[in-house]
């Protein structure tokens, strides 16, 4: 024993102060005493000599490894320290930057790391940085970097970081760089974008599909192909973006689309047949336009050639004249051909026209020396014609009708041949001279006929009026008829001579029979006169008999002898006395014609008080309207003064109603311009801005004045068609709308039933944070959906949100009972130092305490009693007195030190105590009651 003390090293020696000593004399640069050095320091027992040996090696990964295993505090704490120290240094003779670099790349300590993050050469080397952040993986960690640099770099690669609207917001305020701000508002503007891209791209792709199929309807191939070129191209600019909804409606808008499109190239093909028909149809018609203009221009240049001196035409012109015809004809010919084939009769009538006139033309050039002195001959004609006198007594039209007839023959043999050539000069003095020929012959034979027919026309009435009795008046009558027969021509005396005759019989035998008739009716006529006299009748009636009596009276004639001058006269006084009762209500009439006299002049005072006053046009039109009203009611008056009166009150009102008539034209015309608008609305894309403006118009109209009254009712009639045109498109777009809405609600609806069954049937935390995979796709359609739709599918969606966090309370507590479960059992069989292999299945705050063992100032026993106290279960009876004891102690703690204590806290500490012994199994067990 003396011989092994003797000559053991020093460095072994069991006193802790020559192993320091002895660690002095070694060196870290000799491999064997390097050794002896790394063994002292890391499995000495002395923290003096485990401290001195790191000292010795001075080595920053050797104190790097200390501080993550030792196990005494004051030697890892002194590591810390050096490992700080030396990281945090700026002095790189300790530990240079590229070693610094590497380390921080290797390392995990992950508050080591977030001190490094801090530093400013850490913050310069923008990849360190991620890789750290990438390290702890703590994202929020960058935010505070990236406000604080001002490495664009760093910026722009932290920025990654930074994915919520207020993050980005900061960035954008707070950074100095302009191009920082520019990503980070790029970035906002994508985040943004994406929250409203879904809604945006369904809302729009729905529209367009909607678009489409009100286009099977179109029937103008023209608007059919630009509209669906521009659905089409609407159509692919959405498609693009359909990433961002789900495969169900990507392929349900694309099948729909593919649909759609195979209607509308079926559409297409039976249109466009008939479309280029017409296209070819409207072609032929352009080209008849084109050809005809040209041949009239043509036609005038020929007339233009033999309107002046017909003989200065040149050989040169009319060779030129018979090309030009001969080119329009071919070409009018082509055409017709053309015309013929598409079935445009009116256009083939119009080139036959155009070509008999161009052969008309090529018929004067081929003659012209004939046409030459046809236009001689018909000069001398016009010359000979107006040389004659124009008749202007009835007894020259037989003779002017001949002489006019054989004229009009010469005439028109001398231009039949040359019509369309024929001089308008030459053909205007011969209307002009044939007009007032005809004129004159017109004027005559009317005259005379009117006369001839008014002869005939009273005989008839002197025979009607014999028929009826009434003798004087034929006679009358044919007194005049005997003045106009003498003076009718002769011949036609000779014609109507007959007639005449039987009636000049008939009247003489009236003068023969009236004293035979007369005397015997008058004393009857007398009698009903009495009679009259007597009679209580109506005025009306009275006046109507007095006025047949007088007429009968007369009727008889006067025989100028002194039996009938008696007769007359006592006729005469009977009839007067049976008209007094008419008399005075004919007076009482006239004074009533006289009130309404005055009425009607107070009314025409008002109206010229009215043109003194400025009132507004709608009283004005009120006004008027009353005045007009009141006039036609008041009663007739003087029938002498009648039509002056009237017109003075027409000539009154008139500068009156001029202005409402304004009034009421504006007024129309205001409506009119509505109407214009409510129909403009009904081509307008937007409905609900149509809607909005409707109800504009609609106030607007309500505004503006009454117009004429003809006019009102079907100004009114069409502004309500045009507002119903545009509500039955809105009431069509919502129907459109409540069936996609209606879709988009089915399609919500299973969702909702999906992650009601996923819910159902989840048995872990992750299966029941699985069942709301596509809750995002479920928020997108609720926002889309109208709330009347959605509300209801929100309460459910909230329903199972409340039944999924019930659910995960349960298993959460199960889970927790099931790691305090595996916990409890590990203890219970961990029995050597060693730490249990088994204790990966644990949470790793359970497995930080097993690895962490150390000497706990707290006995196990105390530990388990303070566990009982906050989990409020009993203590054994042998207990009670310490219990009460650390009872007070913890509400000590509490009051002066503002300490609680926390039951998993203690747990950790009671499994740092180590290895759970047989005598301890019975303080484990009632450990376990306070957590299971």
């Amino acid at each position: 024993m003396i011989f092994k003390n003797l000559f053991r090293p020093k460095h072994q020696d069991p006193k802790p102060a020559v192993r320091i000593t002895a660690i002095g004399s070694l060196s870290a640069e000799v491999p064997e005493q390097k050794s002896i050095l790394h063994e002292l320091a890391f499995n000495d027992e002395d923290v003096n000599v485990s401290l001195a040996a790191l000292a010795k090696l001075n080595s920053f990964v050797l104190w790097y490894k200390m501080a993550e295993i030792a196990k005494n505090d004051r030697i890892a704490k002194r590591a810390q320290q050096v490992v700080e120290s030396t990281l945090f240094s700026d002095d790189e003779s300790t530990m240079a930057r590229d070693e610094k670099l590497a380390f921080a790349y290797e390392c995990k300590n992950n508050k080591l790391l977030e001190r490094l993050l801090k530093q400013s050469w850490v913050q310069h080397e923008p990849k360190l940085v991620l890789n750290i952040l990438a390290t702890l993986n703590k994202p929020q960690l960058a935010m505070p970097i990236l406000l604080a640099s001002d490495d664009e770099a760093l910026q722009s690669a932290l920025l990654v970081y930074a994915d919520t609207e207020s993050s980005l917001q900061r960035v954008i305020k707070r950074t100095r760089s302009e191009q920082i701000k520019a990503q980070a508002q790029e970035k906002l503007t994508r985040i943004q974008f994406s929250k409203v891209q879904p809604v945006e791209v369904e809302k729009g792709t729905r529209l367009v599909l909607s678009r489409l199929l009100a286009l099977k309807d179109q029937r103008d191939y023209a608007k059919l192909v630009a509209i669906r070129g521009e659905l089409g191209k609407e159509y692919a600019a959405f498609e693009i973006q359909f990433d961002c909804l789900s495969s169900d409606k990507r392929e349900a808008f694309n099948s729909k689309y593919a649909e759609l499109d195979n209607k509308l190239t079926i559409l297409d093909a039976e249109l466009a047949p008939m479309y280029h028909a017409q296209q070819r149809k409207q072609d032929v018609l352009n080209n008849v336009q084109h050809a005809m203009a040209d041949t009239q221009a043509v036609l005038v240049w020929l007339s233009d050639m033999v309107s002046g001196d017909i003989s200065a035409v040149t050989l040169a012109q009319t060779e030129q004249a018979q090309t030009e015809i001969q080119n329009r004809t071919s070409r009018l010919e082509s055409l017709m051909r053309d015309a013929e084939k598409a079935g445009m009769k009116q256009a083939v009538k119009q080139l036959q026209d155009m070509h008999h006139a161009l052969l008309t033309r090529q018929h004067t050039y081929n003659h012209l020396p004939a046409f030459q002195d046809a236009l001689k001959q018909a000069r001398a004609l016009l010359a000979d014609f107006a040389e004659r006198t124009v008749p202007n007594q009835g007894t020259e039209v037989e003779n002017a009708k001949s002489v006019l007839q054989q004229i009009k023959g010469q005439w028109r043999e001398l231009r039949v041949s040359y019509q369309d050539s024929w001089p308008k000069e030459l053909d205007s003095q011969f209307a002009s001279a044939q007009g007032a020929w005809q004129s004159a012959i017109k004027s005559l034979s009317v005259g005379v006929t009117q006369d001839v027919n008014r002869i005939r026309s009273k005989t008839k009435a002197i025979e009607s009026l014999i028929e009826q009795g009434k003798y004087k008046a034929a006679m009358g009558l044919f007194s005049k008829v005997t003045k106009w027969f003498a003076l009718l021509p002769e011949q036609e005396q000779a014609r109507n001579a007959r007639i005449f005759e039987q009636t000049s019989l008939k009247v003489e035998e009236l003068k023969s029979l009236q004293a035979y008739i007369a005397l015997p009716r008058k004393p009857a006529l007398i009698e009903e006169a009495q009679d009259l006299v007597a009679a209580n009748v109506s005025v009306s009636l009275r006046a109507e008999q007095v006025k047949e009596l007088r007429r009968r009276w007369n009727s008889l004639g006067v025989l100028s002898t002194p039996e009938d001058d008696g007769l007359n006269t006592q006729f005469d006084v009977l009839i007067e006395q049976a008209f007094a009762p008419c008399r005075e209500h004919f007076e009482k009439q006239q004074q009533q014609r006289a009130d309404n006299l005055v009425h009607k002049q107070a009314v025409l005072q008002h109206i010229a008080q009215l043109s003194e006053q400025a009132l507004a046009l709608d009283v004005l039109a009120k006004t008027v309207q009353q005045i007009q009203q009141k006039w036609q009611a008041i009663g007739d008056v003087d029938f002498t003064l009648k039509a002056d009166l009237n017109n003075e009150y027409r000539q009154a009102l008139m500068p009156l109603k001029v202005q409402v008539e304004a009034y009421f034209s504006d007024n129309a015309l205001q409506k009119q311009a509505l109407i214009k608008q409510a129909l403009a609305l009904s081509a307008a894309e937007d409905i609900s801005g149509a809607i909005e403006q409707a109800k504009v118009l609609q106030e607007r109209w309500k505004q503006v004045g009454p117009a004429q009254r003809k006019l009102e009712n079907p100004l009114w009639n069409q502004f309500r068609e045009a507002n119903d045109s545009v509500f039955a498109q809105r009431k069509a777009f919502n129907l459109q709308q409540k069936q996609a809405d209606a879709e988009q609600g089915e399609i919500a609806n299973g969702l909702l039933k999906q992650i009601q069954q996923s819910l159902k049937n989840a048995n872990t935390i992750g299966e029941l944070d699985d069942a709301f995979g596509v809750q995002s796709e479920l928020e997108t359609l609720l926002e889309a959906l109208p709330k009347s739709l959605s509300i209801n599918l929100r309460r459910r969606l909230n329903a199972l949100f409340d039944e999924r966090q019930a659910k995960l309370e349960v298993l959460k507590r199960q889970v927790k009972k099931e790691s305090f479960n595996e916990l409890f059992a590990i203890l219970k069989r961990w029995e050597s130092p060693e730490i249990p292999q088994n204790i990966d299945v644990l949470p790793a705050q359970w497995q930080q305490s097993f690895k962490g063992q150390c000497d706990v100032d707290v006995p196990r026993h105390n530990l388990t009693l303070m566990l009982e106290l906050l989990s409020d279960v009993s203590s054994p009876d042998s207990d009670v007195a310490l219990r009460k004891e650390i009872q007070l102690q913890l509400m000590a703690d509490k009051l002066q030190q503002g300490v609680e204590y926390d039951k998993y806290v203690l747990l950790k500490r009671w499994i740092q105590h180590g290895p759970v012994g047989q005598q301890e199994h019975a303080l484990l067990l009632r450990a376990e009651r306070c957590f299971i």
